[in-house]
């Protein structure tokens, strides 16, 4: 009984990776296509320059400017893996020397001017790395939950039927096994493309079908606010993130294991 219950949590355990690396695969489209990188960059920057009395609008978008010509939008777009341990997100590409460089070599700004914002720049950089670390994060987390609803109601993923399918249905409790055996196998969390991911889902019966979506969401019965309850709860858990289910997986196959050596 025990050993069944435990399966039944690694399959739905597995299914919730699955999704968070699609929208993990998503988020770094988007990012990737909205230069979000690029933009916290330039409004961060933006309002630390503003908060000085002594620099006019003028000499902060011509920092700015130099910034957009020497950096291309592109180095600002590359996708990185958000929050995979042991790979610690630079949510900006400009360092210290570098910021002090460009207002260095920014014309229109009077050599006064310069050196009172190079002294600001020495004394604040941590913290302005801070505050675009801590509104990256916040884009990134506010996408995530987006696109997890998203997912969800196309892929019609209602947590608790989910649940109730591996509980009833051993076929496919099976198939949700030999997933996880597979996530399990990696020494990190899996960086799959979004192709690789669909895939799996396909495999398990995860279509998108748009001519059930009438019925299932919009009918006038007391099941269609069961199936938005699910939606809501599965779209909450998938945003905990690829490392959160990636280390539940870890757990919950070694218990599994654990158990199956103290039976024999």
């Amino acid at each position: 009984m025990l050993m069944d219950v435990l399966g039944i949590l690694i399959g739905f355990i597995s299914i919730m990776l699955l999704f968070s690396l699609l929208v993990t695969a998503l988020v770094h489209g988007a990012q990737a296509a909205l230069n979000l990188r690029f933009k916290n960059l330039k409004v961060v920057l933006n309002q630390f320059f503003n908060n000085m009395d002594f620099v006019e609008q003028k000499v902060t978008n011509a920092i700015l400017t130099h910034i957009e010509n020497q950096f291309p939008n592109g180095l600002y777009a590359t996708a990185l893996p958000l929050n995979i341990p042991g790979n610690r997100l630079k949510l900006t590409s400009i360092g210290q020397q570098e910021l002090i460089t460009i207002i260095n070599n920014t014309r229109d700004v009077s050599i006064e001017e310069k050196e009172q914002l190079k002294k600001k720049v020495q004394d604040h950089f941590q913290t302005l790395e801070e505050i675009m670390s801590q509104r990256f994060k916040q884009w990134m987390h506010q996408i995530s939950i987006a696109l997890a609803f998203v997912l969800c109601f196309v892929f019609q993923l209602n947590c608790f039927s989910l649940l109730s399918q591996l509980n009833h249905d051993s076929v496919f409790r099976q198939q949700t096994l030999q997933l996880a055996e597979q996530l399990n196998a990696q020494a990190s969390v899996p960086d799959m493309q979004s192709d690789t991911v669909q895939s799996h889902l396909s495999s398990l019966q995860f279509e998108i079908t748009p001519k059930q979506w009438p019925n299932y969401y919009f009918a006038f019965e007391v099941s269609t606010l069961s199936h938005w309850l699910g939606i809501i709860f599965s779209s909450i858990l998938i945003s905990l993130g690829a490392p959160f289910w990636f280390n539940r997986l870890k757990d919950m196959a070694s218990l599994r294991d654990n158990l199956s050596k103290a039976k024999s």
